[in-house]
């Protein structure tokens, strides 16, 4: 397996592992578009030719600015596999935290709302400290605060 940049040829193959975890069509359209929006900072993981995870960055969206410690945190977006326990989510947050170091970033913020709650072993496993509950204000949707350094 490697874990390259995104790039838009991959784009079907990408949007259908975002099927496997979200349903709402508003937010697997955000998703799609941001795939090639200058804001994020997407890498997939390859297993010869086949695309089996998703990894994205962005800017720290506001809500999360309060609940950052250093001067140049940024989000970790998504973190999305094909397979569960097979290596390929800890792979990826390698990646995107050597990537992270590379530009300079300080740590990764991220929210995983209540309906995602089995991801959490995965965020605490991999050095991420649970900061609380929040609101997405958004979508109302409470959900839990992950930080980790970089």
């Amino acid at each position: 397996m490697q874990v390259i940049n995104y790039s838009p040829a991959s784009k079907s193959q990408v949007e259908d592992i975002f099927r496997i975890y979200w349903t709402d069509e508003e937010f697997l359209n955000e998703l799609s578009d941001n795939l090639e929006s200058s804001d994020c900072n997407f890498y997939i993981a390859l297993n010869i030719d086949e695309v089996v995870g998703v990894v994205g960055v962005r800017k720290v969206k506001n809500f999360l600015l309060d609940h950052t410690n250093t001067d140049n945190p940024c989000e970790l977006y998504i973190i999305a596999s094909k397979s569960k326990n097979k290596g390929v989510g800890s792979a990826l947050l390698q990646h995107i935290i050597n990537e992270c170091k590379r530009m300079y970033y300080t740590e990764l913020i991220c929210y995983s709302p209540e309906t995602h709650d089995s991801s959490w072993r995965f965020y605490e496993k991999n050095g991420f400290v649970s900061l609380g509950i929040v609101n997405d204000p958004d979508d109302g949707y409470p959900g839990m605060v992950w930080r980790r350094l970089v």
